[in-house]
């Protein structure tokens, strides 16, 4: 009885998390298609601390209320369309609307792919967490690096590929910490956050594979 019990919570938990996560996707492409237009750079930079701000704001509103923590939620990820619209624009105009199609698409597949392996294959990814952090880092360390000095075409394609593996990693962490949690509205919201971020990343960085790959890079 308990397991089917802790059964039914989890699968509880991932449909609160499937519908957060398609309102979210929604409203992302909504504040994408808006923000699409934007060129101002003190705009782009505000529209970046707001991000990063609410990446803290929306979890310590979803502990206060589950009405606030939906409120956060939907405005972060309307807030992250804005702030990714400029960008999402610049490969629409160099790889075409069709490419960005299939990258989001292909984007799904590996989160249903890497997901159904964390949540679905009975394997312990605890420890993985700690790995993918640390990788994370020297991405970003390098990433910062890369502002300063350009990246020869190979170099550019293996940051990329390590970056879609980084990413996936984590989709298979999140996806493994959201099987074994409780179902409640406040593991569904981070946790459709985690998600969301790691969608986003995985989509970038495959964006930038096929500009680098087609010779269209910036």
């Amino acid at each position: 009885m308990n397991n089917a019990t802790v059964s039914v919570s989890r699968g509880g938990l991932f449909s609160k998390v499937a519908l957060l996560l398609t309102g979210s996707m929604c409203l992302s492409a909504l504040g994408t298609y808006v923000g699409a237009g934007i060129t101002s750079l003190a705009a782009i930079i505000a529209l970046a601390i707001a991000f990063l701000a609410g990446a803290f704001i929306v979890p310590l509103a979803a502990k206060s209320s589950k009405e606030a923590g939906l409120v956060a939620l939907a405005g972060w990820t309307f807030i992250s369309g804005l702030f990714l619209g400029p960008t999402i624009n610049h490969y629409v105009a160099v790889l075409g609307w069709s490419t960005v199609f299939l990258s989001f698409l292909g984007t799904g597949g590996v989160m249903a792919a890497c997901g159904a392996i964390g949540a679905l294959s009975g394997r312990d990814f605890s420890k993985m967490g700690w790995w993918l952090t640390i990788a994370l880092l020297g991405l970003i360390v390098v990433g910062i690096f890369n502002i300063f000095v350009a990246f020869s075409t190979g170099v550019e394609i293996v940051y990329c590929l390590i970056g879609i593996a980084i990413f996936a990693g984590f989709f298979i962490f999140d996806f493994f910490r959201l099987s074994k949690a409780d179902d409640n509205w406040f593991n569904a919201i981070t946790g459709t956050m985690e998600i969301y971020l790691d969608f986003i990343n995985v989509l970038l960085y495959l964006l930038r594979l096929i500009a680098a790959l087609t010779g269209k890079r910036d």
